[in-house]
């Protein structure tokens, strides 16, 4: 079996993931030689899916997922995780966000538990956001509970690889509420879960518009009490 299975969503990141892919590789290959690289283009509109393409030409252990329409990160996710054989399942945001040299660290804390999530620091993010993110937080809690962990929405998340496949089977949630969804589901089989800081870098042209999300968040949290009663 593949030892490690790493997944990156992405939808029109064109200028960022193609450069980005070739640092990517050569750590993998460095540090990780036993890898699969599962690349998800969930319908980009861009030219990232041949930019994709030509930065893994020459890796038989990289592959594209590509589809249309766009179905939400939680949804490019699933794909990746279900097409997935590795021992280890990680996935991690396509502008890397969190640095490479955090792979080993979950990895490690993996050996110990059956889902370890990323936890970022305190926020250099603008003020609007940060103040979306604690109503978010409030009404989660509300909702679905999940109050012990301090931040559910990192992008950066490893399972060992029989878990992730089971709960992604099962999750419904397309959007951003699908690690949500997985938490609760993993709660509820009473699953080892640790919470790991990581380092995180937040980045200027996010897909996230807290906002205009709201409608769908609570549209998706009573969603998720429904579907996993």
């Amino acid at each position: 079996m593949t030892k490690l299975s790493i997944i990156i969503p992405a939808y029109n990141e064109e200028k960022r993931l193609g450069p980005n892919l070739e640092p990517v590789l050569k750590y993998l290959h460095d540090n990780f030689p036993d890898f699969e690289l599962i690349l998800v283009d969930d319908g980009s509109t861009d030219n990232m899916a041949r930019s994709v393409k030509e930065a893994i030409k020459d890796e038989s252990r990289a592959r594209l997922i590509s589809y249309f329409p766009n179905r939400g990160k939680g949804y490019a996710v699933r794909q990746g995780v279900m097409t997935s054989v590795g021992k280890e399942v990680l996935f991690m945001d396509a502008d890397l966000s969190t640095p490479l040299t955090e792979i080993p660290k979950i990895l490690n804390i993996l050996n110990k538990s059956d889902i370890v999530i990323g936890s970022r620091g305190k926020s250099d993010a603008p003020l609007v956001r940060q103040i979306a993110s604690f109503i978010f937080d409030q009404i989660k809690y509300t909702m679905v509970g999940l109050r012990r962990f301090r931040d559910t929405q990192c992008g950066f998340k490893a399972y060992k690889g029989n878990i992730a496949r089971k709960l992604f089977a099962k999750s419904r949630i397309d959007r951003f509420m699908f690690d949500v969804e997985i938490l609760y589901m993993a709660e509820k089989e009473k699953l080892d879960i640790i919470e790991m800081p990581v380092q995180w870098a937040d980045m200027p042209d996010s897909k996230v518009h807290f906002w205009e999300g709201v409608v769908n968040m609570f549209r998706d949290l009573w969603r998720i009490r429904q579907i996993h009663k």
